[in-house]
């Protein structure tokens, strides 16, 4: 019971922090999720940990979900993780003796979805920045076997999950979140003669994922092709039209912008900057100690989660020190509506 209320609570928080990271998120297929039974949410995988903290937060089920193993090795975050339903998935790189551990964890899985649970994988099996869908591991095919040929009346629903982000790196970023139709996944197996290569699920998958988030195969001409998308006023949130776009890359014409729009809430942005002057220099330190990229938003969303609400509060007793308890609340929301301001109406460059 106290872990139910954890984790939930914890999702309030999560939502929160995520409220205040990014600009927009606008959500699409949200009928698609069942509402009970067994599930495996597959998303593609380009912005760390935030595509693992966004999905449990648009659907009221409790979800578990792998993440990379390198996350757990200290024992107190372990212990923290798995209050909130995180299972760890080893990997090559992890090494070799340790390959043997997902044995266990799939197993966890294994009863998860035989108790009509929900799971979340990303089956590209790693995070990338690029804008498409990079071949499937099998790992979510052989939790799925390993289920039927114990549980073999055990229903399972696949919902593929678009996820894209106009920037996966600047802030404030949008984001729009595409759950596909459920994909029932027990006419893909055969449990008596099983196809180990499981290419039939696989690319099923793949094919429903290259629908709901831009795909760009050519992998030699990417850089060309993305310049030349972007030249043309892409909509990275617009999956459909973006594809489209794409496949009609050859004669499109760039877009030319004559007018600059003035954002006039660039008052309130110096405002929000200067009431947060030190917050902001102490990301900016951190930031140049990221050794991935690719996890830039993570500590982003770990930082305005934890520096930005600790500072205020300290300004706050500050100000209810020096004057009154009616200053410090004027103080202090006076902060968050400067933090809603600039999140919800800044601009960014593309990346």
């Amino acid at each position: 019971m106290i872990k139910h209320i954890w984790y939930y609570t914890f999702r309030i928080y999560v939502k929160i922090v995520l409220f205040f990271l990014l600009k927009k998120k606008t959500v699409y297929g949200i009928e698609n999720i069942p509402k009970k039974g067994a599930v495996l949410f597959i998303g593609n995988h380009q912005n760390a940990l935030i595509d693992a903290l966004i999905i449990p937060t648009l659907t009221k089920r409790k979800i578990h979900f792998l993440a990379r193993a390198g996350v757990f090795k200290k024992d107190l975050v372990k212990r923290f993780l798995s209050t909130l339903n995180m299972l760890p998935a080893y990997r090559l790189r992890d090494g070799v003796k340790n390959m043997n551990k997902n044995y266990l964890v799939f197993e966890r899985c294994v009863e998860i979805l035989k108790n009509k649970g929900a799971l979340e994988i990303f089956a590209e099996g790693e995070h990338h920045l690029e804008r498409r869908i990079i071949p499937l591991k099998k790992g979510f095919a052989r939790i799925i076997l390993s289920t039927l040929q114990k549980y073999p009346d055990t229903k399972i629903q696949i919902i593929p999950i678009g996820l894209n982000y106009d920037s996966h790196l600047n802030f404030p970023s949008k984001v729009s979140i595409y759950f596909g139709e459920p994909i029932l996944a027990n006419p893909y197996f055969n449990t008596q003669n099983p196809d180990v290569s499981f290419s039939s699920i696989i690319s099923k998958v793949s094919s429903e994922l290259k629908k709901l988030t831009l795909h760009i195969e050519d992998d030699k001409n990417y850089e060309e092709i993305i310049s030349k998308l972007e030249n043309c006023g892409v909509d990275y949130l617009n999956p459909t039209e973006a594809n489209n776009m794409l496949s009609n890359i050859h004669s499109l014409d760039a877009i030319h912008i004559n007018k600059v729009k003035i954002n006039w809430f660039l008052p309130f942005h110096l405002l929000a900057k200067i009431n947060s002057v030190f917050p902001i220099l102490i990301w900016r330190y951190l930031k140049k100690g990221i050794n991935e990229i690719i996890f830039t938003n993570t500590f982003r969303f770990a930082v305005i989660g934890t520096l930005f609400p600790l500072f205020y509060i300290v300004q706050s007793f500050i100000v209810y020190y020096i004057f009154n308890i009616q200053y410090a609340l004027i103080y202090l929301v006076s902060s968050i509506i400067l933090g809603i301001t600039y999140t919800k109406t800044a601009s960014i460059p593309r990346e």
